[in-house]
């Protein structure tokens, strides 16, 4: 198996969880170097065509995310604090199912794109 350094797997995690959108910006505040424009392209270019590839599997992952969501707020997460605010407390489990579903394809798609998963859907 090939070694992949640990800044390209964050680069690639980070422009797949913005749907290949990851500007310098957001790199630089995880810890990256900045990007001349043709390099930040081409990343991002990358990123749409693993996430291409995992198209398929998205209804399936989305339903990955909610499933870990309801884990997570069923008891997991202490969220008392907002008990007396149920519009708060939508707001923060939608933000939350959405963080884990991005989080679940983009490491479904790196995964595949690195060989070491296969979906098995044509």
């Amino acid at each position: 198996m090939r070694t992949i350094p640990i800044e390209v797997l964050k680069a690639e995690l980070a422009q797949d969880l913005n749907a290949g959108r990851a500007e310098n910006e957001l790199l630089v505040k995880s810890g990256q170097v900045g990007r001349s424009e043709d390099v930040l392209e081409m990343e991002q270019l990358e990123s749409a065509e693993r996430l291409e590839a995992v198209e398929p599997l998205l209804p399936l992952l989305a339903l990955y995310g909610a499933l870990v969501t309801d884990i997570l707020f069923g008891g997991i997460l202490d969220t008392s604090d907002l008990d007396d605010d149920p519009a708060e407390y939508s707001a923060f489990r939608t933000d939350y199912q959405a963080i884990l579903t991005a989080s679940v394809i983009a490491v479904i798609s790196n995964l595949q794109d690195k060989g070491l998963i296969q979906s098995g859907v044509v």
